[in-house]
Parts: structure tokens; C-alpha cells; sequence
């Protein structure tokens, strides 16, 4: 089985991930995406680069797979790369041949519309599906981590996420899985909090960068996306590809 996490910079490098994502439809099971734009709005470009309803233009692509989008905040009017009415949330794809025995999606932190006219108070989801998979179930789950505007450190907001999410975590006696752009840096507790008993493939498998040059701090702020597995996972290969579809790396997992 086959899964990609990718912060898709709401859709920013349109043509080249649209590609990314097609290419890749054939053959993965998952997609598990952040910063993603769902809204009825007629306009395809909003603040001159991301796209209004890029949930819709990624379903269209892939026919094959049921999307089901997570919502944190309706009606976006945030001064900056925000400043436009959508609903923002995160999404999964999942193939429609994936057994899949349930979907859903909690608060890691705040709450959905939550947010204050500031985007370091937009609210968090985790969203999740367990599966069934040669035999075995599966928890698959993925989140965007708490954006403050300045760096990616601890602070008892990021920790009571991380507390929250491994809470979860915990009560799942199956084979986990856990992705996504967490916005915290390795070194961190918040970081530490998700590892323990748990396998860090960034980590282990000494991963340089999960970010590129379309981000501009690219140089010396190397991480924000993770791929966390329970020990019970047996992974068959876990590649960050060096690609421009974003200004984050996707993170190809697969596992038998």
C-alpha cells in the first residue's frame, strides 16, 4: 500500500502538482493533504497564486478515490495570503477498492471557526481513517501543526497538540500511521511527544530537508513535515523526492 502527505501551498504551483498528482493516482492508495481550499466560489485564483477550490480540481483528477475534506475555518478574511472568503482544511483521498471501516477528524487545537482575525489563532484538526489491509487494520491520520508566525518551537499550545494527538494515538491497538506538516522542528518536545514508542522515518532514515527553494527560508529552516510509525509497520520504502509541486517535499510511504 501506497501514501503521500504533501502541504499543497493551497494549490500555489497549480500545474505542476496537478501533475504530481495525476502521475501518482495510478498507483497510491492514500493522498493526505494540508492547506487545502474547498468553497463554491466561481473564481480559480484568489490572492493572485492559490487556488479557491482546489479540493474540487483534485477530486476531478482523481476519480478513483473518495475525498473527504476536513474543515477548520469558514469564511477565511485573514489579512496576508488569506485575504479572501474560503473554508480552509485539510483532506484525504482514499481509493475507492481500500476498505475503509471508519473516517473522521477531532481538534487538536481550538475549535472549528475559531480563529480571531489572526492566522496564528486558525484552529487544528487531526483527521483519521482506519482501514483494512492484508488482514490487519490500519490508522492513518494526518495534521497541519499550529502556525505562530515566527518559528517552530515549543510552546504549551504546540505541546497540548502533540499531547492530544498522541492521546489518540494510544487508544488504537492496530499498525499507525501519522502524517503531515506538523510545523515544529526535531529537536522539539512537541516532536518527542509523537516519537515515543513510535518510529520517526525522517528521522531514521536521515532525511536532509522537507522543504525546498520556493520557500525562501529554505537554507536554514529545513524541517516541518513528518512521517511517524508504529513499530508494528513494516515499510517497504519512504522517499522525500526533491520536487517543485509546493513549497514543502512530499512524503511517499508504502508498506505491505
Amino acid at each position: 500500500m501506497k501514501v503521500i502527505s504533501l502541504n499543497i501551498w493551497a494549490g500555489r504551483e497549480f500545474d505542476p502538482l496537478m501533475e504530481f498528482i495525476s502521475v501518482h493516482s495510478k498507483n497510491t492508495d492514500i493522498f493526505c493533504f494540508q492547506e487545502v481550499f474547498n468553497t463554491t466560489t466561481k473564481r480559480k485564483r484568489i490572492g493572485g497564486f492559490y487556488r479557491a477550490n482546489v479540493f474540487e480540481e483534485m477530486q476531478k483528477i482523481l476519480s478513483e478515490h473518495n475525498g473527504y475534506f476536513a474543515a477548520i475555518q469558514d469564511h477565511c478574511g485573514f489579512k496576508g495570503p488569506t485575504n479572501f472568503d474560503v473554508t480552509w482544511g485539510i483532506a484525504m483521498f482514499i481509493r475507492k477498492s481500500v476498505k475503509v471501516k471508519k473516517i473522521g477528524d477531532f481538534f487538536i487545537f481550538g475549535k472549528r471557526n475559531g480563529a480571531k482575525k489572526d492566522p496564528t489563532t486558525l484552529p487544528r484538526n487531526l483527521q483519521y481513517t482506519r482501514i483494512f489491509h492484508n488482514g490487519k487494520d490500519y490508522t492513518i491520520g494526518h495534521f497541519h501543526g499550529l502556525f505562530n508566525g515566527n518559528d517552530k518551537l515549543d510552546h504549551p499550545s504546540r505541546i497540548e497538540q502533540s499531547r492530544k494527538a498522541k492521546k489518540f494515538l494510544k487508544k488504537e491497538r492496530d499498525k499507525i500511521i501519522l502524517m503531515g506538516d506538523f510545523n515544529l522542528w526535531p529537536e522539539t518536545k512537541s516532536i518527542k511527544i509523537l516519537e515515543k514508542g513510535m518510529i520517526n522515518l525522517i528521522k531514521m532514515n536521515k532525511i536532509k530537508t522537507t522543504r525546498n527553494a520556493l520557500y525562501k527560508y529554505h537554507k536554514i529552516d529545513k524541517f516541518a513535515d513528518y512521517t511517524i510509525v508504529s513499530k508494528n509497520v513494516k515499510v517497504k520504502s519512504f522517499k522525500v523526492p526533491r520536487l517543485k509541486v509546493s513549497d514543502h517535499l512530499p512524503m511517499i510511504l508504502e508498506f505491505e
